[in-house]
């Protein structure tokens, strides 16, 4: 009969099988699994990236947009019909307007305005994956405090042996 006497302390941590190799492989942060989540789900790749912070940003802007889009394509739509009303002659005036060249430029305003709120909408959609793929490239980079900049008086000498004067620059990374 064989008898064990092991005691533990509370900092002492048993590890077996899967959990000890994962300890000893390092944690790794995929740029492409980053890409991805924010391809799918805009902001998500920024959640993996631990960029909490974006995320207002992101969505305030998107929210933004969409309501700008909305409110235009609305107006848009507005005029489009009542410019559609002055060609029949259905209508003289539409809210205080009478000139039918006037609702046109208007009409086509809002849909320029319209579009950009389109393009500005995919801008922000590209920002949001190409922000979270350099994000995770950059996870493990190191932002150290001590990159200093260096001024001295420096001497050097020419091929003639003539002294010249000046100063040194050196950077310290």
């Amino acid at each position: 009969m064989c008898l064990f006497n092991n005691a533990f302390s509370q900092d002492d941590v048993v590890l077996t099988g899967q959990a000890r190799q994962d300890i000893n492989q390092p944690q790794v942060h995929s740029p492409h699994k980053a890409t991805m989540y924010s391809a799918l789900i805009p902001g998500l790749g920024q959640v993996y990236n631990k960029k909490y912070w974006k995320l207002p940003v992101i969505y305030g802007l998107t929210g933004i947009f969409i309501y700008s889009f909305d409110y235009n394509n609305t107006q848009y739509n507005k005029f489009k019909n009542a410019y559609a009303d002055f060609q029949s002659g259905k209508i003289t005036s539409f809210e205080g307007y009478t000139d039918k060249a006037i609702i046109l430029k208007i009409k086509d305003n809002y849909s320029r305005n319209r579009d950009l709120n389109v393009i500005s909408l995919a801008a922000i959609y590209l920002l949001n994956v190409v922000d979270a793929a350099v994000d995770a490239h950059l996870f493990y980079y190191d932002i150290s405090e001590d990159l200093s900049l260096d001024v001295q008086p420096a001497m050097q000498f020419s091929v003639d042996k003539q002294s010249t004067y000046g100063f040194a620059l050196s950077i310290s990374f």
